[in-house]
């Protein structure tokens, strides 16, 4: 029997922090900042109290960034 993977469609805090390697302040800065996007999704008409950043939001914030450049 083969394992079921599952690919996140979104993340909270502390789930964009170990997805990227930064810490849950930098993800919260991020988002306060403007530069993330948190998402309050919707039930029933009602918004949820627990804030999540999509995957592909938090890929692009990532990317957006400078790359390295490893002088050598």
């Amino acid at each position: 029997m083969s394992a079921l993977t599952i690919t996140p469609v979104s993340f909270d805090y502390d789930g964009a922090a170990a997805a990227t390697g930064l810490s849950r302040d930098v993800i919260i800065r991020a988002v306060r900042a403007g530069d993330l996007v948190a998402h309050y999704p919707e039930v029933d008409g009602r918004q949820i109290a627990k804030p999540v950043i999509d995957a592909d939001d938090l890929r692009a914030w990532v990317r957006r960034g400078k790359p390295d450049r490893i002088k050598s």
